[in-house]
């Protein structure tokens, strides 16, 4: 039998980001600056144009604005469905691979079976919410260029 406790592969390293869901992410941005003083991150553009990007730091936090360009993107058919709000969860990890593995040992299903491109030259993958009670989360991993 397995030792089921992680081992430091894969390891959670951090918080990476709570992403929130919008329609239109510049005034999400505007009224976080005014009524909390945040701070305007970078911006990405992402899925061949279909998906924008907007990070804004609040203090120890990071929001990271999914502003769909394409009505049928993912986030767009979220929207339709549930409204803006939270979308995901992301975890930082020092092995994204060796993660997916022990996730989909464990019995989590996979959204993603393997790593792909994210923000800030990540790889990332996303677990099913039906998994997890309910919560979509990402895993990711830095690229060479740390956040």
């Amino acid at each position: 039998m397995s030792d089921p406790r992680p081992g430091p592969e894969a390891a959670l390293r951090a918080r990476s980001h709570v992403a929130i869901a919008v329609r239109e992410a510049d005034p999400v941005v505007e009224l976080l600056v005014r009524a909390l003083g945040a701070t305007r991150g970078d911006e990405e553009i992402l899925d061949g144009g279909t998906l924008r990007l907007v990070f804004v730091q609040l203090g120890p936090v990071t929001l990271e604005l999914l502003e769909p360009r394409s009505p049928d993107h993912t986030v767009a058919k979220f929207l339709e469905t549930r409204g803006p709000g939270l979308h995901h969860v992301s975890l930082e990890v020092a092995d994204i691979e060796a993660t997916l593995a022990r996730a989909k040992a464990a019995g989590v299903r996979l959204i993603d079976e393997a790593p792909r491109r994210g923000a800030h030259d990540t790889r990332v993958a996303f677990l099913h919410p039906k998994s997890l009670f309910g919560v979509l989360v990402e895993i990711c991993q830095p690229g060479d260029g740390k956040r």
